[in-house]
């Protein structure tokens, strides 16, 4: 799994690359998000256009990073997920606490609403 940053105004774009699994990849994403308060960029968007595949890992990783941006008076906003990652996300019911965007622009937009 590969991050790429991007900041649109005030909103944190994390495009993931390969597949959402945990592991020893989960502590880079926990720095980042880390980071990302720390640097009051509390508004995340992940773009999930090159994810390939998420377990129970991987969905664990996204709710801890929303449960630590929510605390931060933030939030997380998923964008362009394919059937393989929304079928995990849903068969957990987890779609009621994660936001899912069609768009990347879409995503950022909600931020101003």
């Amino acid at each position: 799994m590969k991050f790429d940053k991007q900041l649109i105004g005030d909103v944190l774009v994390v495009s993931i690359d390969g597949e959402i699994m945990g592991g020893p990849e989960e502590n880079d994403f926990r720095k980042l998000i880390d980071e990302a308060i720390q640097n009051d960029q509390i508004k995340i968007v992940l773009n999930l256009a090159n994810a390939k595949w998420m377990n129970s890992s991987g969905l664990g990783m996204l709710i801890r990073a929303l449960t630590v941006l929510r605390s931060s008076e933030g939030d997380l906003k998923l964008a362009n997920v394919s059937d393989r990652i929304r079928r995990p996300i849903e068969i957990t019911r987890l779609n009621a606490v994660l936001v899912i965007y069609d768009s990347l622009d879409l995503a950022v937009q909600s931020y101003k609403e």
